[in-house]
């Protein structure tokens, strides 16, 4: 075969690839813990984990050292759960929070230093 006739064909099988790979792409988000932002359940998830981070950094820059304190208070969602899963005790310099629901049991947010990451359920 000529090298335009190979060129040509692997041009095909790369763009039949890509046609076929367009469809899984789109569920991958689901596959991995992800969730559909439109579900009001995630979206009041993920604002109550974000607007628990800025609590932690917060309560970091007014008494500095991270700690729960600025949760007391701190509004969940119905059926969360808010779990501190690790805490530098000695120095209050790092924690892991895991934000959970009865209402979205697939999906779970770990809010650390570092920010809010959604996690596949367990």
């Amino acid at each position: 075969m000529s090298n335009a006739r190979l060129a040509s064909l692997d041009l095909r099988a790369l763009l039949l690839v890509a046609l076929l790979a367009l469809p899984l792409a789109a569920c991958a988000p689901g596959a991995f813990g992800g969730a559909n932002t439109d579900d009001p359940v995630v979206a009041e998830l993920q604002r109550a984990a974000e607007v628990i981070y800025h609590r932690m950094e917060l309560g970091r820059l007014e008494l500095g050292a991270y700690t729960t304190t600025p949760l007391v208070d701190a509004r969940i969602p119905e059926g969360a759960t808010l779990t501190l899963v690790e805490y530098d005790a000695e120095n209050g310099a790092s924690y892991t929070l895991l934000l959970t629901s009865s209402r979205f049991p697939q999906g779970a947010w770990r809010i650390t230093p570092r920010g809010v990451a959604r996690t596949a359920g367990g």
